[in-house]
């Protein structure tokens, strides 16, 4: 595991820094990765609406032992945290590309979930302007043998940008085609997405139609422009262009609370619903049903961890079915 360093430090020789600063960058620093670290797993793991706080836990900084105004991640995982590493890269792209003055289109291109986007966007022009109030210090980040000078944030630019997109993103949504009739407007077809009542409006009739046809016979992916509420709820889905049954989920990364891994060879659960959901993977052996789409995906994923730390981290004879559940396993890495 890299360490992220974080220094706050004078402009001129002899300067000195304020202690009220540097706690205010690294409470900023802190509560930026944790929002990039949480965007990341939900997204990776297809998550509705409750993730498992203790799995944030992968994001804690820590103070550098050396007394200096630094900080950098530490870990007790027994698989170096593909997740971690991934949300501190990009935590430095973020502010590579901020602090150059990019605008929300960059933002956009690298944060699909309005949310998080607009989230971390306040992280980052909060971070800016507590740096800006001390004119005398910069901010510098980045590797021990890499570091960068925060530049400035284009606060404006960036202010346009989420008054233009709001909380919308294009985009598709897992859950599950209701209908019900009104006296006044005959078939009503909506949407639920894990918690979610969310609206549909179709394109044009013929995919209007497909909608009618899922209704009730299980999981469909929806896709469309997705419509957020500012507290990140899916409320309504704009110009539906495809619906089609779900009847499996990729995972790319497997992530648990105490550890995660990328492999190599997607893992594809199947997923079914008969009043809970159900991900499944037969190779593997795995078969879990939850009351909800978030804990079965969770499960899933502590399952698969589970499997890997007993086949994978220990060196010992198998024979029979756990001989083919390691096999399957390597395969891939």
């Amino acid at each position: 595991m890299r360490n992220f360093m974080i220094n706050v430090a004078p402009k001129t020789e002899g300067g000195r820094i304020p202690v009220a600063l540097a706690g205010q960058i690294m409470m900023d620093i802190q509560e930026m990765l944790s929002d990039i670290g949480e965007y990341l797993i939900r997204s990776e793991l297809g998550i509705q609406n409750s993730l498992r706080p203790e799995i944030l836990s992968k994001f804690t900084l820590f103070m550098d032992g050396d007394g200096g105004i630094s900080i950098g991640t530490s870990t007790n995982e027994h698989i170096v945290g593909s997740i971690t590493e991934g949300a501190l890269d990009l935590m430095e792209d973020t502010m590579d590309a901020m602090g150059s003055g990019a605008g929300g289109y960059w933002m956009e291109d690298n944060y699909i979930d309005p949310f998080f986007r607009n989230h971390i966007i306040y992280d980052i022009v909060a971070l800016s302007e507590h740096i800006n109030e001390f004119s005398d210090c910069v901010l510098t980040y980045g590797s021990p043998d890499n570091m960068k000078t925060f530049g400035q944030v284009d606060v404006a630019r960036l202010a346009s940008f989420m008054k233009e997109k709001g909380m919308s993103a294009n985009s598709a949504a897992l859950g599950l085609i209701t209908t019900t009739v009104s006296k006044s407007k005959g078939q009503i077809i909506g949407f639920e997405c894990g918690k979610n009542k969310v609206k549909l409006h179709f394109r044009d009739r013929s995919v209007e139609n497909v909608a009618r046809t899922l209704a009730g016979k299980g999981p469909v992916y929806v896709a469309g422009r997705l419509m957020y509420s500012e507290e990140g709820n899916l409320m309504e889905i704009r110009d539906v262009y495809n619906v089609t049954p779900a009847q499996t989920i990729r995972f790319r990364k497997l992530i648990a609370a105490t550890s995660d891994i990328s492999v190599k060879e997607p893992v594809v659960a199947n997923i079914s619903f008969d009043g809970r959901w159900t991900l499944s993977n037969d190779t593997l052996g795995i078969s879990v049903t939850k009351d909800t789409w978030d804990d079965a995906v969770q499960e899933f994923n502590d399952f698969f961890m589970f499997l890997w730390t007993e086949y994978m981290m220990e060196d010992k004879e198998l024979e029979g079915e756990d001989a083919e559940i390691r096999d399957a396993l390597k395969a891939l890495i």
